[in-house]
């Protein structure tokens, strides 16, 4: 891992006792050692959640909206009006390859004098070089965040109000990938919301000399007491937020979809694509299948009818006993009497909810049936 990949908290981590998991070439904490009061913590308090795994690429100049528009499958420019997204408004989206498949997903920031596009820190470099790539006359000025900016975030239902407490702002009153700028602890943070976890949950940016700063305050001032009826707010790990996003029909980039994946086989359509507002890269392919309502295969849930859990690969075959799929995230879940499931890619005809599918988990085949998402709606 390069310098400037460094995760400022990591001392920190450490002196907390966490144990570290690997996130691609990215060490994440998976646990600071107690795993089920951390989860407890997202659906009932307030889970704190340091993010290395994530990066930032900041746009800038007159024309980057526009430049953005040409690029990503969603929209930051209506070519009519000649206006681009507001100040503290976000949309999600793909970039594409030339063949329609996903290189990444982004969450798109708008803060008046910048855009930043939030993603995978591995996809940092490379997106920046396909940026720079398509970059002509316009006015813009492309800037990785490597080594500058680091992320955290705060999920469940009293994370709203710490923010509000720590910065003296509304941040209850954001809007999905709504953002504000507002000072936390003496240090300037970047507060944007997306409840990825099925609760209320929002994403602080902060320069990486004041990570450390930002993380102990709120540990020390809302962190405080053995029972957490009485701790409003505990740091989490990996384990905890993986098991809520796939409660909450969260699919992930790197684990859920990556570039072998076109846009419509995410189930993601509706949320990251815009189908009116003209080109980008990739947008035949996508138009195309939308019109003809092409897809061969769909990222759906699943529910088991036992409580053995499959693993990531494990394969899904109908009651044939024909493969038809693959399992791609999987967890046990505590608020659905711990059910076995889990997320994965069934062909075309066994998408519907109530399918009946076997999957292989410990060992031999068992009965699962295709599951409506989110498994567990957010509060």
């Amino acid at each position: 891992m390069s310098v400037v990949n460094a995760n400022p908290l990591r001392e920190l981590h450490e002196q907390a006792g966490a144990e570290f998991q690997d996130y691609g070439q990215i060490p994440i904490v998976s646990t600071f050692g107690q795993p089920q009061a951390e989860y407890a913590a997202i659906h009932k308090a307030c889970g704190l959640m340091d993010l290395p795994q994530r990066g930032l690429i900041q746009l800038a100049g007159v024309d980057r909206l526009a430049f953005l528009n040409n690029l990503l499958t969603n929209q930051t420019w209506d070519k009519s009006a000649k206006s681009g997204l507001a100040a503290g408004r976000g949309v999600y989206g793909f970039f594409l390859n030339g063949k329609g498949r996903i290189e990444t997903d982004v969450n798109v920031l708008e803060r008046g004098e910048s855009t930043l596009l939030e993603m995978e820190v591995r996809k940092i470099e490379p997106m920046a070089a396909m940026l720079e790539k398509y970059l002509f006359a316009e006015k813009v000025k492309i800037e990785p965040q490597l080594g500058k900016l680091h992320q955290m975030s705060l999920h469940g239902p009293l994370a709203a109000e710490i923010l509000n407490q720590s910065t003296g702002r509304e941040v209850d009153q954001l809007m999905q990938l709504g953002s504000m700028e507002a000072e936390a602890f003496g240090q300037v943070v970047t507060i944007h919301r997306d409840d990825r976890a099925g609760v209320p949950g929002f994403y602080l940016i902060v320069a990486v000399s004041s990570a450390a700063t930002v993380w102990n305050q709120l540990v020390e001032r809302f962190g405080q007491g053995e029972e957490l009826g009485k701790r409003r707010l505990r740091p989490v790990g990996w384990a905890a937020f993986n098991a809520a996003r796939i409660e909450a029909g969260r699919s992930m980039y790197g684990i859920d979809f990556d570039d072998s994946v076109l846009p419509a086989e995410t189930g993601l359509m509706n949320k990251a694509v815009s189908l009116t507002k003209g080109c980008y890269l990739g947008q035949e392919i996508v138009a195309r299948m939308h019109a003809r309502g092409q897809f061969s295969r769909q990222l759906v849930g699943m529910k088991m009818e036992g409580e053995a859990l499959p693993i990531e690969g494990a394969p899904i075959h109908d009651e044939g006993g024909n493969v038809i799929g693959g399992v791609t995230s999987s967890t046990v879940s505590p608020v659905l009497s711990n059910a076995a499931i889990a997320l994965g890619y069934v062909k075309r005809p066994f998408v519907a909810d109530g399918t009946a599918v076997w999957i292989a988990a410990e060992g031999r085949m068992r009965p699962a049936r295709v599951a409506g998402l989110p498994f567990v709606h957010g509060n």
